[in-house]
């Protein structure tokens, strides 16, 4: 299961400021699921979603981030069918560019 919650992870933290829809995360973590020999059903959908919101780098917000985030106490922070209706997996820019390697990307001579 910590391999399919890092997979999950890089695939937050990949798609920097925009996030990515729920309804993507799946399609993106076929191969890892494939990897640990677990199909993708309602019961490993919910695990690996509570997985993923319990890391505090992870913050879920609404629609095409847009930054906004889910209301506390929204029903998609619990249940993923809710989640998939669209909100998005947002990872906070510090830990977006440590994934991407850009640690000090600001003291650097050159421009991205």
């Amino acid at each position: 299961m910590d391999a399919l919650i890092s997979a999950a992870l890089e695939e937050v933290c990949a798609r920097l400021s925009y996030g990515i829809p729920v309804t993507d995360l799946w399609p993106a973590l076929r191969g890892a699921l494939e990897a640990a020999g677990l199909p993708l059903s309602p019961a490993v959908k919910r695990v690996l979603w509570a997985r993923l919101l319990a890391l505090p780098v992870i913050s879920l917000v609404v629609g095409d981030g847009d930054g906004s985030p889910v209301a506390p106490g929204d029903p998609a922070e619990k249940d993923v069918g809710e989640a998939e209706g669209g909100a998005c997996g947002w990872c906070r820019a510090r830990r977006s560019g440590n994934f991407l390697g850009m640690y000090g990307h600001r003291f650097a001579k050159s421009e991205l």
